[in-house]
């Protein structure tokens, strides 16, 4: 794993070395082991590396081929490079290192831009072309490695992260702030959009192709889920295939030449992790988190009865709302962005935790939104069907949550406008699938939004994040409403999971690995029918049975699994307060323009969920307005 970049100067003015350092070495936590730089005159490639694959020497980047017109900076693995290493070795190919990533020279040079469809993993690399003077690039088909760049007709800048880009001050600090809306609305910025207007992100299984000379840039998708059914295939057959494609998947993301772990959270996803990973490391190291001040969320149990049933080393850690007061500015700096949830803060605490012991842990990540998980997913698809088993009463829950819900709607509209959405719910026809799923997953709209300041509105000229958000429902090429689901799952949610995944991971300097969501595995599950998917509208069936046969009952039959759960009763701490308080009714805050002033005192008394507000302000704070003070929080 580690931090990328790449300068090409369109008007052939140099690049600058020192400035190349500095913008490399932002991603320092990336890439602790080894730094490297290539230049080219007015091109030049960086690279800090996190050592996993060929420890030595030869593994260090920019990589070259023989006759060094080949020069290569890559981010993460490529999980079935001895297959291809050994192929490519056949047809007269010579290597220079047992890295992996040398693979992806060699086939370049074979295969041209179709290597891609080669290549089994997680990745973001770039290449540089001198006979044909281009810039090549790509990220992995499922978005687990990130990409990003800025253009502005006189350079291209592509780099793992945002910070990077920005080091260098001639790049504009400008927000754009449709996706601040976007996030608003929905958790992440939509499309290729980032909250800096002129940066944006490779989307995954995207590449980018972009010739100097010309300035000819093209950036196109060489990848989707295409759903083919295969109705005549009966579950044992299927389920045969499967368990070897999972199992393969583990098999393969287990090749490391630094030490290996697991994340164990005790659910299907990263139990049936652990119990494949422990075939092929014995013993494993697995690590767990525990919120000891909130029993009701503790799956402990779960993950030691795992542990014991592969035999593996269980360690654990019990994070506090003290370490995510102290934690929270760091983490906002690492993300780049603002998080979708406080799950960031368990994912770094449980990394923290895995880096005392492993350079690379693997983790269950991908589970649900490859073989159904998420309740919203039956619920829109099935009309309430398949719903969870929870640990409380579900009625109790259900009016627990409609009286909260109730309470924050009143602080937003007002009594009028409760009364107002309550009439025109009433009068409302049944809802499309569409509107099901905004229902189940966003906020308001920016132009309905009562908490939103009118300045900020009125510079969205009436954008709106909806088409955006459901375009993934209506481009998936299927009539399957579950997997239209799925599909939007894999393009909108799961990206940002990932990307907390990796900044979280990353920012230890930390490989994290994915094995469940293995692109085989993903398209192999495009096949399988809905009703065969989740037979009896059980949530992730098809996994169920598979890990039958791997672990404990009371694992595999499990339906009440917490994503990461963090107690929500953190934000009633003192630590907290102060800190939201400092934030939101910061003299800058309240001018912002983004929020109405009286919003962000309501939620500095916790009648409202904090989160969003202090997302988005930390993230100005920190990027925008580079504001001393809380820069010096951050512990690099």
């Amino acid at each position: 794993m580690c931090g990328i970049l790449a300068i090409c100067n369109f008007n052939n003015e140099m690049v600058d070395d020192n400035l190349l350092i500095r913008m490399r070495d932002t991603m320092y936590h990336r890439g602790p082991d080894q730094a490297g730089v290539y230049v080219d005159g007015s091109v030049a490639l960086a690279h800090r590396r996190l050592s996993i694959i060929d420890l030595s020497e030869t593994g260090r980047q920019p990589m070259t081929n023989e006759d060094r017109t080949l020069f290569l900076v890559c981010n993460g693995e490529i999980y079935n490079y001895l297959e291809l290493r050994d192929d490519l070795l056949k047809k007269g190919h010579r290597f220079y290192s047992n890295s992996d990533s040398e693979v992806i020279i060699h086939q370049y040079e074979e295969d041209g831009e179709e290597c891609l469809l080669k290549f089994n993993g997680m990745f973001a690399f770039i290449l540089w072309d001198i006979s044909a003077q281009r810039i090549f690039g790509a990220r992995d088909r499922l978005g687990i490695k990130p990409l990003y760049y800025h253009t502005d007709n006189k350079r291209l800048i592509l780099a793992s992260e945002i910070k990077a880009i920005i080091r260098d001050p001639s790049v504009p600090r400008i927000p754009d702030y449709e996706a601040i809306s976007d996030y608003l609305f929905c958790g992440r910025a939509l499309g290729d959009k980032t909250l800096f207007r002129n940066i944006r992100e490779i989307e995954p299984g995207y590449m980018i192709n972009v010739n100097k000379e010309d300035r000819h840039f093209r950036i196109r998708k060489y990848w989707d889920i295409s759903y083919n059914y295969d109705y005549n295939r009966q579950e044992p057959q299927l389920i045969g295939e499967l368990s070897f494609l999972l199992d393969d998947a583990v098999k393969i993301h287990c090749r490391s030449d630094a030490s290996l772990g697991c994340h164990l959270s005790g659910g299907l996803d990263s139990s049936t992790v652990v119990a494949l990973a422990s075939k092929y490391r014995n013993p494993l190291k697995t690590f767990s988190i525990k919120f000891s001040d909130d029993a009701h969320i503790d799956e402990t149990k779960y993950a030691k009865a795992v542990a014991r049933h592969v035999g593996a080393d269980y360690h654990e850690r019990s994070p506090t709302a003290a370490d995510l007061q102290t934690l929270l500015t760091s983490l906002m700096w690492y993300m780049d962005v603002p998080m979708v949830s406080i799950g960031g803060f368990a994912y770094y605490t449980v990394s923290r935790l895995a880096r005392e012991y492993v350079k690379v842990s693997l983790t269950g990540h991908g589970g649900d939104e490859l073989f159904a998980g998420y309740h919203a997913q039956f619920k829109a698809s099935f009309k309430n069907a398949g719903m969870f088993h929870l640990h409380e009463d579900p009625d109790r829950i259900a009016k627990r949550s409609m009286v909260a819900k109730l309470l924050e709607k009143l602080v937003y509209q007002g009594p009028k406008g409760l009364y107002r959405s309550m009439i025109d719910r009433l009068n409302r026809k049944e809802d499309s699938f569409e509107d099901t799923w905004i229902q189940l997953h966003c906020s308001a709209l920016p132009h309905a939004d009562s908490s939103l300041h009118q300045s900020f509105v009125n510079k969205l000229q009436g954008y709106s994040p909806r088409d955006a958000y459901i375009a993934p429902l209506k481009i998936a090429n299927t009539v399957q409403l579950l997997d239209r689901c799925l599909y939007h799952d894999l393009k909108v949610y799961l990206p940002s999971l990932l990307h907390m995944e990796d900044r979280s991971s990353m920012s230890l300097s930390i490989e994290s690995r994915v094995p469940l969501l293995d692109y085989r595995i993903a398209e192999f599950l495009a096949t399988v029918p809905p009703d065969k998917k989740v037979r009896g509208l059980q949530p992730k069936y098809l996994l169920r049975m598979i890990s039958s046969c791997l672990l404990p009952e009371e694992i595999w039959k499990r339906k009440d699994k917490f994503p990461f759960p963090v107690p929500q009763r953190f934000w009633s701490s003192s630590e907290l307060k102060n800190m939201t308080k400092k934030l939101l009714l910061s003299e800058e805050s309240l001018g912002r323009g983004i929020f109405k002033p009286y919003m962000l005192k309501n939620a500095c008394s916790n009648y409202i969920d904090p989160w969003l507000m202090i997302n988005i302000e930390l993230w100005f704070k920190l990027f925008i307005d580079q504001d001393p003070i809380w820069l010096s929080k951050i512990a690099l």
